[in-house]
């Protein structure tokens, strides 16, 4: 898997932070888990952790096109 940059890590961490802290995340064949689980492995650079990189990094370049999609169905 690919290596991250500090900066892509803090966004990534920033946005999690921002997640109530009842929620929990089911990621995959990985388990379910907290957003401080995921916030660690994130900073531990685990093979979880770059996975939610990638998939924060995924709806963050498809964002532009699902708002534009909602706006079209409005």
């Amino acid at each position: 898997m690919t290596e991250f940059s500090a900066e892509i890590k803090r966004l990534v961490i920033k946005r999690l932070e921002a997640v109530p802290a009842n929620i929990s995340f089911s990621i995959g064949n990985f388990g379910t888990f907290s957003k401080d689980e995921l916030v660690e492995q994130v900073n531990e650079n685990t093979e979880v952790g770059k996975t939610i990189i990638d998939m924060e990094l995924t709806f963050i370049r498809e964002m532009p096109r699902l708002a534009q999609k909602i706006s079209a169905e409005n």
